[in-house]
């Protein structure tokens, strides 16, 4: 009996573990796929504010926030690769891309709709996001990470996403 449960609780102790490391290499995954999306999207010339940065910003308490870090002044098309926390939806202003993560269900609609003043590349791991309005939603498909495109709300902001992109995407939209 003592040695069942010694079994047991090593065996949870082992799954949670587990668990954890897969959710932490997803959001790497996650951070990586980012990182590779703004290599692949084309910005209007007038939606920089320095022709040397380009932004992503992470809404809230974000679990992309440590994987994305080591993005930081990588460089995409010539431009260093900002990273920037926002907390209120108004600080969208100068964001090349804004992730949304699941926690800030919520708050995705009012983030959405201030984006939409701005040609911004919106992602998330949100449930039924290119749905909503945003552009790239990352999905679960049997343990891996995938995602689909809106493009027609991309168009509708002046991105153009590559069809090299389009092609990887699992449903364009």
């Amino acid at each position: 009996m003592r040695f069942c449960r010694l079994y047991i609780t090593l065996l949870v102790l082992l799954l949670s573990a587990t668990a954890s490391v897969a959710a932490e290499t997803q959001y790497q995954i996650k951070a990586a796929m980012l990182y590779n999306f703004a290599k692949f999207v084309e910005w209007p010339p007038n939606s920089f504010t320095s022709d040397k940065l380009i932004t992503f910003c992470l809404v809230g308490n974000n679990p992309l926030n440590g994987p994305i870090q080591q993005m930081q002044g990588k460089l995409v098309k010539g431009r260093k690769v900002s990273i920037r926390q926002i907390a209120r939806p108004y600080d969208v202003a100068g964001c090349q891309i804004l992730f949304i993560p699941q926690a800030e269900y919520a708050r995705m609609p009012v983030y959405l709709q201030q984006a939409r003043n701005y040609p911004i590349l919106t992602v998330s791991d949100q449930e039924e996001f290119i749905s909503s309005g945003g552009m790239i939603g990352f999905y679960d498909d049997d343990g891996n990470v995938r995602f689909e495109i809106n493009l027609e709300t991309a168009q509708k902001r002046r991105l153009q996403i590559s069809s090299y992109l389009l092609n990887l995407a699992r449903r364009v939209r």
